[in-house]
């Protein structure tokens, strides 16, 4: 019998083939068979036929899961097969395996996932045991009795289970779920971090439903996905101890050596930004996947000398000794000693010396053994012995009890493997020693490091510019470096409220009025203190160890998430390489790419080419040309064009009109010719501003725009740049914007209109968006980068690219455009430039209101002559400019040349004077009323508490697409019976909480943040796509929170950002979330101009980009403390648009104050 089984299952290729074709027949027969079972069964709660209430239940086909009887035909010492077909593990059959034998029935559960292969998942029992080997009629006989045998369906779900890694192998995690441990194969899941042994971890898995149990949850059948529990983002660490193969951190944390990024060393006392996962490993319970360094402590530890009473008798004790040691080799034994000396006025008593955690210290105290009394004047030894226990380093403590005091010490204990890697670490302590700082905050720290680093000296070896030196620049700008004694008081002076003191005494102008006297100085040096803030936020790109990769001509460096590091490194910036173990080799190398990940440098040639992957400390460097602009300008502008300019008191008129045109009826006439519209689409008011500014009366002071959101200022901006151009031959105008974004929608508009021809204008762009791909593709025939100076004759062609682009253009090129669009900043390259006096006629200046009053003048110095015009079209009621230093935020110089000029008497509101023009002198400016934006009941909110109630809406409150989305989204959203079917701004009261984490100064409210995202979600219920939604908050966090949800759902984010992302952009429907629930920091909120209450302009922004309808989340207790907030509050609750929770008190007292005429606004406007 056994020599017939064994030539039945091991040899000839015939019963070989013939055992196929029978488990094929056999297959068809039971499927189809199953198939018509589960056509004709009855209802079954657990059977495939059911159907379930559950969106996540997936009906199981006939084959997908069900339980089946089967023959056991093969068997291993491992593994199995029933019914010659379906393979099985020794896991699968547990216990029972031991009992299996060929011929065997056993009941098994068996799941397709798809159209593959079947999976046997669990052997359930043995039915008919089998203790005698059949033949192969025996085993035929048994596969045909089970033809008629009907499978068992089951429902499938998909479902998360929580467990714990318990064993991490080469290509597979052993995972224990509480009730079972399970192997998962990563190679057949999908996995977004890279899992550990101890990792607590969520299955995404697919299992079988079964009234059985409690939970109807059967057999996992499918592990689909494996994630952390928990993801705690962007949280800040201190590295505590460091050993060969981890780093501990604070808080139960630790990280990997192997999750540390390439080319950082973590020491003692580093500060990180890290995303934790939770984990049990050893006493961790927390384990970094992600890691940033923020701050270096030099692997060193200052001299600490910590006390815990008040008295300050600590300071007459002094610890004098070494605080940091290294050794070579583990499990030795080392003496280090330390003189303990009274310096103070009586005898001290020396109770014990305790060592915390005796048990992984590797400090033991020799002595003293006993109380020992210290005289005044004296000194006593303390000698330790070090037991080398483990490799890496370690920061050990002790502390020493007086009579009535203590005082701690803290030592450093480095242990290296070999003699080579102690010279090593010693060499690395010695260098660092320089740039040991103090201070008691990261803050101060930082300050003090950016003091050190920007008043080194060095021998330097400059590198290879970006742009070839040129043999003549017509002006060079001088070097405006920061003065040493205003670097000493921001930098060195620790308290914030002494560094104002020294500041105001240092310059006394800083808290005078601007004026035509100390215009220059104070400008200078407001631009002196954002510089200094950019010198220590760019320290931390430095690097205390890393080297450098060969990238074709280039070195190439790695810098860790330099896509998302504010500020951005840009062409020009430097890389200072310094080998500290050797006197005046500092080496500078020039970023001449920036990639996603790394930036491509080159150095002097020598350097360049004899470089051979040594370490170097690497500190960086921005580069000052853009500042060196700026600085130039403000000490120029007061001689080109006077104080008439800068600070007007009255307007004077030219003698003769730039343009003598008469405007009738909507439409402009020269003499007897009718001058055409090229946009027949602009309403009187648009057409009367470029009326105004091509007359040009007002004598050498800038025209001013005033445009509220969604009244067409860049529209009106386009056509007075096509009409100067088209009515003034002579005319060579500048167009200068504050983002590239913005010159590049005027230069799509200027495409679309078709008035003037690719050569008249041109699109000037900087090389940084050149080589960062960030030129639009339809844009690129039409734009251009410039080359400053007298060309040599080896480099006197302009390069071409296959799209269009123009690269390196002289000024013999770029000077003959009838217009030149650009940043503000860019087009400061063309003072550089041999341009006669006159050269550039007009100057139109985009978004002025967000450009601080330097970066206007850069372009205005082009046109300061007699005869040039210069125009302003902004908002000064919305956001400023972004400035990083508070200091110079506190001085002004966010403020706006627009907003200065605005507050000057030529342009100063005057109804009375001018009751045709809403009180402006049309001479000088021109507020544009019609809005294109919005539906009434939303813009007459920003309307009313921003623009003097004067904005005319032009959507239709009844049949507009804004106004028929509306009508759609009210009732299924608000279920408000008796709200206006016209109103689209909504007030959603919360009494939430909001939230500071540690390691930020960043609000976030979690309630607020769960209520966007339910109406978000009921948005999406109402077929709303997600890129007409918008969601803003005010503070960066909070942003954070609620990206986090959509992600956590896996549903479709809409836009979410802040306040300045979100300026000059429009959604058909805004989320609010305003934060705030407690007055605390109110007041330091709005003098730094975050966050809504008591700051207007973020108010502004934030109610004006709504088209049909604006949801805020918000407490009203809080927000009724600011007035435009208490109004807006209660014109949604006089218009049945208040949900949540109760109005306060303060709100409902106004119904008196505010007449309903003014509430109800937008029900007279259309």
């Amino acid at each position: 019998m056994y020599k017939i089984w064994k030539s039945i299952f091991s040899n000839g290729e015939k019963e070989r083939q013939h055992a196929l074709d029978m488990l094929d027949m056999e297959n068809n027969f039971l499927d189809q068979a199953t198939k018509e079972n589960a056509e004709n069964s009855e209802p079954n709660l657990n059977l495939a036929t059911t159907t379930d209430n559950s969106d996540q239940e997936t009906a199981a086909t006939s084959s997908s899961c069900c339980v089946r009887k089967g023959v056991i035909t093969e068997l291993t010492g491992n593994a199995g097969r029933i019914n010659n077909s379906m393979s099985f593990s020794r896991q699968t059959a547990g216990e029972l395996f031991r009992d299996l034998n060929i011929g065997c029935v056993v009941e098994y559960l068996v799941f397709q996932q798809d159209e593959g292969n079947f999976k046997v998942i669990k052997i359930h029992k043995i039915l008919e045991h089998c203790w005698e080997k059949p033949d192969l009629k025996q085993v035929q006989e048994m596969l045909d009795s089970l033809k008629l045998e009907q499978p068992t369906n089951f429902n499938t779900q998909l479902r998360t289970i929580l467990g714990v890694i318990t064993q991490r192998l080469s290509a597979s995690i052993e995972v224990n779920m509480g009730y079972c441990e399970r192997i998962v194969e990563l190679d057949k899941i999908a996995i977004n971090f890279i899992p550990k042994k101890g990792d607590e971890i969520s299955l995404e898995c697919i299992v079988q439903l079964n009234d059985g149990y409690v939970d109807k949850q059967g057999e996992i059948l499918l592990v689909k996905k494996v994630s952390p529990t928990r993801i705690e983002t962007n949280q800040k660490c201190i590295i505590e101890r460091v050993f060969e193969e981890i780093a501990v951190m604070d808080n139960n944390a630790y990280v990997l050596k192997e999750d540390v990024p390439t080319g950082i060393s973590l020491h003692l006392g580093d500060t990180v930004r890290v995303d934790l996962i939770e984990c049990k490993h050893s006493t961790f319970t927390r384990r970094a996947i992600r890691l940033i360094l923020l701050e270096k402590n030099f692997g060193q530890v200052k001299n600490q000398m910590l006390t815990t009473c008040s008295t300050g008798k600590s300071r007459a004790i002094s610890i004098e000794g070494e605080d940091r040691f290294v050794f070579v080799g583990e499990w030795k034994k080392h003496n280090i000693s330390f003189k303990l000396k009274n310096t103070g006025r009586r005898t001290f008593e020396l109770k014990r010396i305790e060592i915390p955690n005796k048990r992984d210290a590797q400090i033991t105290l020799l002595e003293p053994v006993s109380e020992r009394h210290i005289e005044m004047g004296t000194e006593i030894s303390l000698i330790f012995e070090v037991y080398t226990k483990f490799i890496g380093e370690v920061k050990e403590h002790f502390i020493l009890h007086f009579d009535n005091f203590k005082v701690s010490r803290f030592i450093t204990i480095i242990v290296c493997e070999t003699d080579e890697d102690a010279r090593e670490a010693k060499r690395r302590l010695i260098a660092s020693q320089q740039l040991m700082v103090s201070g008691k905050t990261v803050a101060q720290r930082s300050r003090q490091y950016a003091y050190q680093v920007s008043t080194n000296k060095y021998s330097l070896v400059k590198g290879e510019s970006v742009s070839t030196k040129r043999r003549f620049i017509k002006t060079h700008f001088a070097g405006y470096d920061v003065p040493d004694r205003l670097l000493q008081i921001v930098l060195k002076t620790e308290r914030v409220q002494d560094m104002l003191q020294l500041l105001t005494n240092q310059y006394p102008y800083l808290e005078e009025l601007l004026s035509y006297e100390n215009y220059a100085k104070r400008f200078d040096t407001l631009l002196f203190l954002e510089e200094i803030e950019y010198m220590i936020n760019f320290r931390n790109f430095d690097r205390e160890r890393a080297h450098f990769q060969r990238d074709g001509k280039y070195l190439s460096l790695h810098v860790e998430n330099l896509a998302e590091r504010r500020p951005s490194l840009v062409l020009g910036d430097s890389v200072n390489a310094i080998n500290p173990w050797v006197e005046n080799s500092v080496y500078q190398g020039i970023i001449h790419k920036v990639l996603f990940d790394r930036v491509l440098l080159k150095f002097n040639a020598s350097f360049q080419q004899q470089y051979n992957s040594e370490d170097y400390r690497l500190e960086f460097h921005f580069s000052r040309y853009g500042f060196r602009k700026q600085h130039y300008a403000v000490n120029h502008i007061t001689d080109y064009l006077g104080q008439h300019f800068l600070f007007p008191s009255k307007v004077t008129k030219r003698d003769n009109p730039q343009l003598d045109i008469q405007f009738r009826d909507d439409v402009m006439h020269l003499y007897d010719d009718q001058l055409p519209w090229f946009n027949p689409q602009l309403n009187s008011i648009q057409k009367r501003a470029i009326y105004n500014i091509l007359r040009g009366e007002s004598d050498r002071i800038p025209y001013v725009i005033f445009g509220p959101p969604g009244t067409g200022k860049t529209v009106t901006l386009v056509e007075t740049v096509l009409q100067l151009v088209y009515n003034l031959p002579g005319a060579r105008v500048l167009v200068g914007t504050p983002s590239n974004s913005s010159a590049d929608l005027i230069t799509k508009r200027i495409i679309d209109s078709n008035v003037l021809q690719p050569g008249e204008f041109v699109r000037l762009v900087s090389h940084n968006q050149v080589e960062k791909d960030l030129v639009p593709p339809e844009l690129m025939n039409y734009c251009a980068t410039i080359e400053i100076g007298i060309l040599d004759d080896s480099h006197d062609s302009i390069i071409v690219t296959d799209s269009g682009l123009k690269l390196r253009c002289p000024a013999n090129f770029l000077g003959k455009h009838r217009v030149t669009i650009s940043t503000c900043s860019t087009l400061g390259n063309f003072i550089q430039m041999d341009f006669p006096s006159g050269h550039f006629t007009h100057l139109l200046i985009d978004e002025a209101g967000q450009c601080t009053e330097p970066e206007t003048m850069v372009p205005i110095a082009l046109v300061a002559q007699k005869r040039s015009q210069v125009i302003l079209a902004g908002d000064p009621m919305q956001l400023q400019a972004i400035v990083s230093s508070r200091h110079a935020v506190e001085f002004g110089l966010p403020l706006s040349f627009l907003e200065r000029l605005l507050q000057t008497a030529p342009y100063r509101r005057d109804l009375q004077r001018f009751p045709d023009s809403s009180g402006y002198n049309p001479d000088v400016l021109t507020k544009l009323l019609y809005n294109y934006r919005a539906i009434p009941s939303i813009m007459s909110v920003y309307s009313r508490l921003f623009y003097d109630n004067e904005l005319i809406a032009q959507i239709s409150k009844e049949d507009s697409h804004e106004a028929q989305l509306l009508a759609r989204l009210q009732s299924p959203l608000f279920n408000t019976e008796n709200t206006p079917r016209t109103h689209g701004a909504f007030f959603h009261g919360i009494l939430g909480e909001n939230r500071q984490d540690m390691d930020s100064p960043s609000w976030y409210n979690v309630v607020e943040a769960v209520e966007v995202f339910k109406m978000c979600c009921k948005l999406y219920g109402q077929n709303v796509s997600p890129q007409n939604i918008g969601i803003m908050s005010p503070y960066s966090k909070q942003v954070k929170v609620l990206r986090t949800l959509f992600i956590g759902a896996d549903m479709d984010m809409p836009k979410i950002g802040s306040v300045e992302e979100f300026q000059g952009q429009e959604r058909d429907i805004m989320l609010i979330s305003t934060v705030r629930s407690s007055q605390d920091n109110l007041q330091s909120d709005a003098r730094l101009s975050l966050g809504f209450v008591h700051s207007s302009k973020r108010m502004n922004v934030a109610v004006s980009r709504a088209r049909c309808l604006m949801v805020i989340f918000g407490n009203p207790q809080l927000l009724a403390l600011d007035d435009c907030w208490r109004h807006l509050i209660l014109y949604c609750a006089n218009n049945n648009a208040y949900i949540g929770c109760e109005l306060p008190s303060n709100i409902q007292s106004l119904d008196e104050e505010l007449d309903k005429s003014d509430v109800n606004l937008a029900d007279s406007s259309d």
